[in-house]
């Protein structure tokens, strides 16, 4: 809790995550046109716990307000978001256990490019790469696949 109110961790990583794609560099200006006044309690969390730091300590010339810290970087580092992707077969189908649900899909490359174009649309990742992993993975679960559940993937 800031002086300002509570203050979701979501939005500390996302304004550390907006300094990074601005080469390191946010003004505030730039989060109060996101999020209101709101992004004084934001900027405050981020300066408790070390993630942004003010940039005109350093330079009381800069121009730009915060700068992402030492700290903040290695965070959006262990925060990056993994599209992991298991398998296994279910009545004929192949269940793919992704982080934002599972998905039933058939064993054929139409409907696992699909797949892999909704994971990418959710992680941000490339559809190709993930096209290949989840072929991978779907594969394997079937290779896995016993008895009837192998018949039925056929």
């Amino acid at each position: 809790m800031t002086t300002h109110g509570f203050v979701r961790v979501g939005d500390v990583l996302r304004a550390a995550a907006i300094a990074q794609s601005r080469g390191g560099e946010v003004d505030f200006w730039t989060l109060y046109r996101l999020w209101g006044t709101y992004a004084v309690a934001v900027l405050e969390a981020a300066q408790l716990w070390g993630v942004l730091k003010w940039a005109r300590e350093d330079d009381p010339k800069a121009r730009v307000a915060y700068r992402l810290a030492p700290r903040g970087a290695a965070l959006l580092r262990s925060a990056e978001i993994r599209c992991s992707v298991d398998a296994y077969a279910l009545r004929g189908r192949i269940r793919l256990l992704t982080p934002f649900g599972a998905l039933e899909v058939p064993l054929d490359p139409g409907h696992l490019l699909s797949a892999a174009y909704k994971l990418a649309e959710g992680c941000g990742a490339s559809p190709r790469e993930l096209y290949a992993e989840v072929k991978a993975v779907a594969e394997r679960a079937a290779k896995a696949a016993r008895g009837l559940e192998k018949w039925l993937l056929g």
